[in-house]
């Protein structure tokens, strides 16, 4: 299998271990590459990738050593090849670097900090960062800073 014919389709990072669709600018899962073709690039969304290229970079991805999601390593800098989601929040409690896509999740992400959080209470502020997993493997993965 040579990556040259699905280079258009994905970015392998060595350094961290994982595989980045170009469309999507996130992370393809490693144990289910196929979902992530399935959910996303079908004829009815956008950027359609065909059953064949599909299969050929699953493939592809069975001979690389990637990542488990839990494993993935943060880097200390923003990766270009990934989506930057402009609109983030970031903790302002001592030593926490805990990031959030919304101002809900980052209420809930406090009450690790305190018991009680106040209605208008705002210890964090807004960020661009990144991840590396969307959707539903979101769940294995931090936001970081960018």
């Amino acid at each position: 299998m040579s990556y040259q014919d699905i280079k258009a389709y994905i970015t392998h990072l060595s350094t961290f271990r994982v595989v980045i669709c170009r469309f999507c600018e996130v992370c393809i899962p490693p144990g289910d590459p196929l979902r992530h073709y399935k959910d996303n690039h079908t004829v009815k969304k956008n950027h359609s990738v065909p059953m064949k290229i599909r299969h050929k970079i699953a493939n592809y991805m069975t001979t690389l050593d990637l990542c488990q999601l839990k494993e993935v390593i943060f880097p200390d800098k923003r990766v270009p090849e990934l989506k930057v989601i402009k609109d983030g929040f970031k903790c302002r409690f001592p030593e926490c670097d805990n990031c959030a896509v919304s101002e809900e999740s980052m209420r809930k992400h406090y009450y690790v900090h305190q018991k009680s959080v106040p209605k208008f209470f705002k210890n964090w502020e807004s960020t661009s960062l990144q991840t590396f997993f969307d959707g539903h493997h979101k769940k294995y993965d931090n936001y970081f800073v960018c």
